[in-house]
C-alpha cells in the first residue's frame, strides 16, 4: 500500500514539472527571449515533441535633415538656324572658291515659376541581426503659428520613395533623399519636418508597423534664389567634304551661347581632281543645352559642280605673233581684225600705248588661237571670250584704258591672260617644237614671212633705219610681254626660227 502512494506522488510531481516547463516557455516565446529555451515537453504518449518558436525581430535607427528652400525657376529652350552664301559653286580641277556660312542661336524663356519647400535625407540603420521587413517612411511638414497655432500641426504629408533600399541587412544603414514642394503658408515662419521610419519586424511589435520618428526643425529664405535651367548651350559644326575636294574653314567651333546670337565664318572650297561631277558639301550645326543636354540641328548645304577636265594645253600672245605658220586651221594671220583696219597679225604687233582696245585685243586673240588649237576653256574664259567677240565687233581702238568701259576691257584681258599662261586649269604646252601647236615645216626648216608681212622682208615699217624697235616704240626699253626670248629682228627673219 505504501508502495502505491509512493508511485502516485511521483507521477503528479512529474506532471506539475512539464506543466512548469510549458507556461515558461510560451511566455518567453511571447516576449522575445532567446529561443534555445522554447522548446517544451508536449506530451508522454509519443515520446516528447519540441515545437519551434517565431525568431525574434531587429531594432532601428534613424536621423534626419531638413533644409528650406525657395527658388524662382526659368526653364529656357533654344532654336538654331544655319545659312550659306552663295549655296552653289562651280570649280573647275584645280579651282578654288569661297562660300560664308552663318549660325544664328535663338535662346527664349519655356517656362517660369517660384517654388518653396523642404529637402533633405533621412538615415536608416537596421541595429539587429535580421534583415527589416515592410520599410516604410512617412514625412510630414509641420508648423506653428503662435498665439494661434502653439503646437505643432501637421501640414503637409508625403511617402518618401525607399525602392533604391527596400531592406536593410543586419547592421546595414542607407539614406533616402526627399523633397516636399509646398505653398508657404501666410504669416508662418516655424516650420518641422517629422519623419515616420516603420517596419514590420521590429522588437516587441512583430506584425505591425514600428519605429523611429525624427524631427528637426527648418525655415524658408528670406527672399528667393533665381535657378536658370539650361540658360546656355554649346555649337559644334560638323563638315562633310565630298572626296577630291578640300575644304578649309576659317573657324571651326565649339562656340558657346549665354544668350541669343550669332557667329560667322567663311570657308575655302579647292577642287583636287574631281572633272564632270557634281557633289554635296553637307555642313551640320549641332546645338546642346547646358542641363538637359537637349539638341538642336540645323543643316547648309553647298552644291558643287566640276565641269569636264580640260583638254589640250595654252600658249601665250608672244608666241602666236612669232609662230604664224603655227595657227591652227579656220584662222589665218590675215584675216581681217573686225573693223580695226588691221589683220590679226597687225593687231598682235600693235603696241596699246595705253588703249584697251589692244590690251584685251592681244589676249583675245591668243585665247582664240588657244580654243581652235584644242584647249578647253573654264566656263569663265568662255564667257569672256563671247562678251569680248560682242564688243569688238562694235567698237574701233581708241579706248582709253583708264576710262570706264577701259577699265572692263582691262579686267577681261586679264582673265584671258591668266588662260593663256595656263592659269585656269588649263596646262601650258610643254615641248612646243614637238606638239601640235608647232607642226614640221615642209620643205625648208624655217617659216616663210609670216602672213601680211610679205613686203617687209627686212624691219616693221617706219623702222627701216632702226631695226632693233617695232613701230611706235622707239624709246622701247624692255622687252615687250610675252617676247622675253623673241628675237631682235620680226617673224620670219630670224636664222633659227621654226626648228
Amino acid at each position: 500500500m505504501r508502495t502505491s502512494w509512493i508511485r502516485v506522488g511521483i507521477a503528479v510531481a512529474v506532471a506539475l514539472l512539464a506543466l512548469g516547463v510549458l507556461i515558461f516557455g510560451t511566455a518567453v516565446a511571447a516576449g522575445g527571449g532567446p529561443s534555445g529555451l522554447t522548446a517544451v515537453v508536449s506530451g508522454f504518449a509519443g515520446g516528447r515533441e519540441i515545437a519551434p518558436q517565431p525568431q525574434a525581430g531587429t531594432t532601428l535607427a534613424a536621423d534626419k535633415t531638413a533644409e528650406g528652400f525657395w527658388t524662382h525657376v526659368i526653364t529656357y529652350d533654344w532654336s538654331i538656324e544655319k545659312t550659306v552664301t552663295p549655296d552653289a559653286l562651280t570649280l573647275a580641277k584645280g579651282q578654288s572658291g569661297e562660300v560664308s556660312y552663318t549660325i544664328t542661336a535663338t535662346r527664349h524663356v519655356a517656362a517660369e515659376a517660384e517654388i518653396a519647400g523642404v529637402r533633405g535625407t533621412i538615415c536608416v540603420t537596421n541595429g539587429g541581426e535580421v534583415a527589416t521587413q515592410g520599410l516604410a517612411i512617412t514625412d510630414v511638414v509641420e508648423f506653428k503659428k503662435p498665439p494661434e497655432v502653439t503646437d505643432w500641426t501637421p501640414f503637409l504629408t508625403v511617402t518618401v520613395d525607399v525602392s533604391a533600399k527596400p531592406s536593410l541587412g543586419p547592421g546595414e544603414s542607407h539614406c533616402y533623399p526627399y523633397e516636399i514642394p509646398f505653398t508657404p503658408l501666410p504669416g508662418v515662419t516655424q516650420y518641422r519636418n517629422h519623419a515616420i521610419v516603420t517596419i514590420t519586424n521590429h522588437s516587441g511589435h512583430l506584425g505591425e508597423p514600428f519605429g523611429p520618428e525624427p524631427k528637426v526643425g527648418f525655415s524658408l529664405p528670406e527672399h528667393p534664389t533665381l535657378v536658370e535651367v539650361d540658360a546656355s548651350a554649346t555649337v559644334t559644326d560638323e563638315e562633310h567634304c565630298p572626296a577630291g575636294f578640300t575644304c578649309t574653314p576659317s573657324a571651326t567651333g565649339p562656340w558657346t551661347f549665354s544668350d541669343s546670337g550669332s557667329i560667322s565664318f567663311h570657308k575655302t572650297i579647292m577642287n583636287e581632281n574631281v572633272c564632270d561631277a557634281t557633289e554635296e558639301l553637307h555642313n551640320i550645326a549641332t546645338l546642346t543645352e547646358s542641363d538637359t543636354h537637349e539638341t538642336r540641328t540645323a543643316e547648309a548645304v553647298v552644291h558643287l559642280t566640276a565641269p569636264a577636265c580640260p583638254a589640250g594645253c595654252v600658249l601665250t600672245q608672244g608666241f602666236w605673233k612669232t609662230h604664224p605658220d603655227a595657227w591652227p586651221a579656220g584662222h589665218s594671220p590675215n584675216d581681217p581684225f573686225f573693223s580695226s583696219g588691221k589683220t590679226w597679225m597687225e593687231v598682235l604687233w600693235t603696241a596699246p600705248r595705253g588703249d584697251a582696245y589692244y590690251i584685251l585685243a592681244h589676249q583675245y586673240i591668243a585665247a582664240v588661237l588657244n580654243v581652235a588649237n584644242g584647249a578647253t576653256p573654264p566656263a569663265e574664259v568662255a564667257a569672256v571670250i563671247e562678251a569680248a567677240t560682242a564688243w569688238f565687233g562694235n567698237n574701233d581702238p581708241g579706248v582709253p584704258a583708264s576710262s570706264s568701259e577701259g577699265q572692263t576691257l582691262v579686267h577681261w584681258s586679264e582673265i584671258l591672260a591668266a588662260f593663256n599662261e595656263g592659269k585656269m586649269g588649263v596646262p601650258h604646252c610643254e615641248n612646243v617644237e614637238a606638239g601640235p601647236a608647232a607642226p614640221p615645216k615642209k620643205g625648208h626648216g624655217k617659216p616663210g614671212t609670216p602672213p601680211g608681212l610679205e613686203n617687209r622682208p627686212a624691219t616693221p615699217p617706219g623702222l627701216e633705219n632702226r631695226p632693233e624697235n617695232r613701230p611706235g616704240q622707239e624709246q622701247r626699253p624692255e622687252t615687250p610681254p610675252g617676247q622675253e626670248k623673241r628675237p631682235e629682228t620680226p617673224p620670219g627673219q630670224g636664222k633659227d626660227k621654226g626648228k
